[in-house]
């Protein structure tokens, strides 16, 4: 688990500090959970969920002040 947390720490700091995509960025995240998943304790669970939880919060946060990019349509269906 402490691998997870700084892998996906650093993804998230590339994000934050050197503005790489929403969309790499989750690509990453996305990457890194798929790969602790299978070796994931039953018991480890609830830390994986809070730490998802933070790191989505803290990409939200971040897409806020950002703004919509250029071309994106956010317009529901």
């Amino acid at each position: 688990m402490e691998v997870f947390k700084r892998k996906t720490r650093a993804i998230i700091n590339l994000f934050l500090r050197d503005g790489v995509s929403f969309p790499s960025c989750i690509t990453s995240l996305d990457t890194a959970f798929a790969e602790l998943v299978p070796r994931l304790k039953q018991e480890q669970i609830p830390e994986l969920r809070a730490l998802t939880m933070a790191n989505n919060e803290t990409i939200m946060k971040e897409m806020e002040r950002r703004g919509v990019p250029p071309g994106l349509n956010t317009a529901p269906f």
